[in-house]
């Protein structure tokens, strides 16, 4: 495995992937040693440290305007912090591409019967090694400084741990649980067997939110992508003041609670329900299958 270092100091840049502007988050496809490999390069939020010598800390300015009692420019700031968020993935795989290429997004229902034809063989087709890294989180074998909590249970355990997009702020608050349990792939897997694992996640996170971070639980908000970027059942937790947290939106994002009371009422509620999804076009289970 190539360190992060390692890696940027051989990276060729080919194109831009994609940028937004209003997150200030950029990705970048390149070539290390011959192999594919993304870059991303996302600006922070200012530090507390800084906000008070903020004014004292402009460098250069340029395209100045004064008008009244307004002015603006573009300047360069000179304090010493670091501001930027780097990741890396590589060896990138056509479907790390593909997720991360600035794209037209679809609206696709999957119905119980697609998901059997379709969703579940593409599942299965995907090489295990495309989540060695859930399985070394859960081994303990990476990430192990940063776990929060782990439960060992092989069916209700799971690790709980900051997410990558996380920046450490309460505001934007971004925790995941991973389960122990490998056979549940996604929100489909989910039935009457699974209700202790989702209520262990719901209330240990309520109750390791609130000591970590002082968040109490109307506060959180717990939620379940369909479809998730890797097949292997996990749950995000967010700030609710974390209002554009990345996946919250209709169509991707099903509220844990939501979804507790649906197997409540109906146990093979996933096994049964229509589930409408949004999905890049260029993604590998549209670009390949008609759903029609």
């Amino acid at each position: 495995m190539s360190s992060i270092q390692e890696i940027l100091s051989k990276f060729k840049f080919e194109r831009v992937l994609s940028q937004d502007t209003r997150t200030k988050l950029v990705f970048l496809l390149g070539q290390v040693e011959g192999q594919d490999c993304i870059v991303s390069f996302e600006k922070t939020q200012f530090d507390d440290s800084v906000i008070p010598k903020l004014t004292s800390s402009v460098g250069a300015m340029d395209e100045v305007v004064e008008n009244n009692i307004y002015g603006w420019c573009m300047a360069q700031m000179k304090y010493d912090v670091l501001d930027t968020r780097v990741k890396t993935i590589f060896p990138a795989t056509d479907v790390h591409i593909a997720k991360y290429e600035a794209q037209a997004r679809v609206m696709v229902v999957e119905t119980p019967s697609l998901y059997e034809t379709i969703t579940l063989p593409y599942i299965k087709s995907i090489p295990a090694k495309r989540t060695q890294w859930v399985q070394n989180i859960l081994n303990g074998s990476a990430e192990a400084d940063r776990v929060i909590y782990h439960d060992h249970h092989p069916e209700t355990g799971f690790v709980l741990l900051p997410d990558m997009k996380w920046d450490g702020s309460n505001e934007t608050l971004y925790w995941v649980a991973i389960s122990m349990e490998s056979s549940i792939l996604s929100l489909r897997s989910l039935n009457v067997s699974h209700l202790e694992l989702l209520k262990k996640m719901r209330d240990t996170s309520y109750r390791l939110v609130k000591e970590k971070a002082n968040l109490e639980p109307n506060q959180l908000r717990l939620f379940i992508h369909y479809q998730p970027s890797y097949y292997h059942f996990h749950l995000h937790i967010t700030a609710v003041s974390f209002s554009d947290a990345p996946g919250v939106v209709s169509g991707q994002a099903h509220l844990l609670d939501t979804v507790i009371n649906n197997i409540e009422l109906y146990p093979d509620y996933y096994q049964r329900v229509d589930l409408p999804f949004v999905i890049g076009e260029k993604h590998e289970l549209i670009a390949s299958h008609n759903w029609k």
